[in-house]
């Protein structure tokens, strides 16, 4: 009430807006609570597809680990049972052509229907394993080639982006040439989602991102390599 005895009306409340820090505002997925979650699952997939750049630059640098992971594991389970479809189709057609003994023990043969079910079933626990390990990886790659200088994201900003950068799955849509692009595409969005939530720069993005991967190659090669040289020398003793 004023000094007068008059009664003042209450304050209006201000109409919601970005906030005063001017950092990210969410993409869709994390305001999913006022679009919807279907909504927000959908847009964030278009964003993500089309403008990557915009869709990190929107994403939250810090939060929490269950929002991110909720969608990977959602986008993640939609590609791995695509693959499996694919993998599913060209194993019968395979086994096809196989001689009766081998056909006879289809649930153990890559392709099958039991190896589908069991992909499917099992699909978010590998996806979660996968997440922190890359995450953890790839944090480790970061901290190499000094990518967090100016980082306030931490750990789970690295989490946030291996996690978004499930939208790659998509591509097992396509067969054959599916995984190779879903790897490629991922490479992408991490090295992207890298410079916006770390705040570091697109060279040491793409150290952080391929140091990792062609070290997992090397060791590979590697290991092919001791394999031949083994065979060689035991032929070379018969």
């Amino acid at each position: 009430m004023t000094e007068t005895g008059e009664l003042q009306p209450p304050p209006s409340t201000p109409p919601p807006g970005p906030p005063e820090s001017g950092g990210p505002q969410g993409n869709p997925w994390e305001r999913r609570a006022t679009l919807g979650l279907a909504e927000g699952f959908i847009q964030s997939l278009k964003l993500f597809v089309t403008s990557p750049t915009e869709a990190f630059a929107q994403t939250f640098k810090k939060g929490d680990f269950g929002s991110p992971l909720l969608f990977a594991i959602i986008v993640g389970w939609i590609g791995i049972a695509i693959g499996q479809i694919w993998e599913v189709l060209m194993g019968a057609s395979i086994l096809s052509m196989m001689p009766p003994e081998v056909r006879n023990y289809v649930p153990f043969v890559p392709g099958s229907t039991i190896g589908f079910l069991v992909g499917v079933i099992f699909a978010p626990v590998y996806i979660i394993i996968g997440l922190f390990i890359w995450s953890a990886i790839m944090h480790l790659s970061l901290i190499i080639v000094g990518g967090l200088e100016r980082s306030v994201a931490g750990f789970e900003g690295t989490f946030r982006v291996v996690a978004y950068a499930t939208v790659a799955q998509l591509a097992n849509l396509i067969p054959v040439l599916g995984g190779l692009l879903s790897l490629v595409w991922s490479l992408v969005l991490a090295i992207v989602g890298l410079q916006k939530l770390h705040d570091t720069s697109t060279g040491k993005a793409v150290a952080a991102v391929l140091v990792p991967f062609l070290l997992c190659c090397a060791c590979i090669g590697a290991m092919i390599m001791t394999f031949g040289v083994g065979m060689m020398a035991m032929f070379a003793n018969q």
